[in-house]
């Protein structure tokens, strides 16, 4: 049955409402044993379980981390108060994290309330309605909003390459036992189910004829169910994949090496805010530039942010993170017309067959980022 909440808590520490609906788990795998398995799991995946398409619905309450920028000066400008949000506990969440906690909002004029909300339907609804002004997002949740007719806009992307590899048990061999054979996604149609099924099709298999995606509910029920045979594998990212490999299982296809372009990580808003708020969307975009180029640079402060949203006290689990993240971080947070045709391209909904990237896609605040020397000015 469908796990509801109605609590959330705020980066900052402030509560603020989110409504989230958990996908139903594969049906051979009982409530029970999902429970449980996510339970064992979570310490060693350090994610929190997933409700909705694509988060959890809820923040976590780690340590602190202290910002590194503090109030403005006496005489300075007032911050701006801004609501955003990230959407799952994942890597390509964390330059939200890090503008945060290093103080690259504030630096920016920005007095940024930053809260967990679920992808989809739930994060789109806040969008239309006020409620967030930016928000981090995977691309479908933004194309779907804007073909929709909510006026979502894709200002930019902290990463623009599929993340995932699909893993098996150890009986299936080569991609061709795939055929007939069941795969663990998070939920259909998020990051980890797209990238399955573009990936099959790459190695000449055709998603629902040769093989199958299941929707789980997370990343930890997908391994549950796969540990309990519900499903034949799982399309996995970090940390989950390293867990995978602890346990044995046979990492049969990385999506991630085939280099498929893909807007995973966008930078979300509405055209409502761009008109009355520009400067909102362009300093926070300015922020995000700083945090990737802090997670580019600085590999112990990266350790220290995941450790903290993750609630994770397990270094090495987050140094191979890190590690595994930052090849895919996006330095100019560009949002390439390419990989949001890509989105569209999978997109179910009528319009989408006639919606050009173009349309979408606001690109002057990374196209600024570009032309005013911002990026050259940060450290190598």
């Amino acid at each position: 049955m469908g796990c509801w909440s109605r609590s959330g808590r705020c980066a900052r520490g402030r509560a603020q409402p989110v409504v989230s609906k958990c996908d139903v788990p594969v049906g051979s795998v009982s409530a029970k044993t999902a429970v449980r398995a996510a339970a064992l799991l979570a310490a060693s995946l350090a994610l929190a379980c997933s409700a909705g398409p694509g988060g959890t619905g809820r923040a976590p309450a780690p340590p602190t981390v202290a910002a590194e920028a503090g109030a403005p000066a006496s005489g300075a400008a007032p911050l701006v108060p801004v609501r955003a949000a990230y959407s799952s506990i994942a890597s390509n969440q964390a330059p939200w994290w890090v503008a945060l906690e290093a103080g690259y909002f504030r630096e920016q004029g920005l007095d940024v309330e930053l809260s967990h909300i679920d992808a989809g339907a739930t994060l789109l609804a806040a969008l239309r309605n006020g409620e967030l002004q930016i928000a981090a997002s995977g691309g479908p949740a933004l194309v779907l909003g804007y073909v929709q007719g909510l006026e979502t806009m894709i200002v930019g992307s902290t990463s623009s390459t599929l993340d995932a590899i699909v893993f098996t048990r150890p009986e299936i061999q080569s991609v061709d036992d795939l055929r007939g054979k069941s795969i663990g996604v998070t939920r259909l149609k998020a990051i980890t189910d797209v990238a399955a099924r573009l990936g099959f099709q790459r190695v000449g298999l055709t998603p629902d004829v040769d093989v199958f995606t299941r929707g789980t509910g997370g990343l930890a029920e997908s391994l549950a169910a796969m540990e309990t045979g519900a499903v034949d594998g799982a399309s996995l990212n970090a940390p989950a994949v390293f867990e995978a490999r602890k346990r044995g299982y046979r990492e049969l296809l990385s999506v991630q090496n085939l280099g498929i372009s893909f807007l995973s990580s966008g930078i979300g808003t509405t055209k409502r805010v761009i008109a009355e708020q520009p400067d909102v969307v362009d300093r926070g975009v300015r922020a995000l530039a700083q945090a990737v180029n802090r997670l580019l640079t600085d590999r112990e402060f990266g350790i220290q942010i995941f450790s903290k949203y993750s609630r994770s006290e397990d270094r090495e689990l987050m140094a191979a993170t890190i590690d595994y993240a930052r090849p895919l971080y996006q330095p100019d947070l560009y949002p390439a017309p390419e990989a949001v045709q890509a989105v569209l391209d999978l997109e179910e909904h009528p319009a989408a067959r006639t919606t050009r990237p173009e349309e979408i896609i606001d690109a002057r605040f990374a196209e600024r980022l570009r032309t005013s020397g911002f990026l050259d000015s940060l450290p190598r």
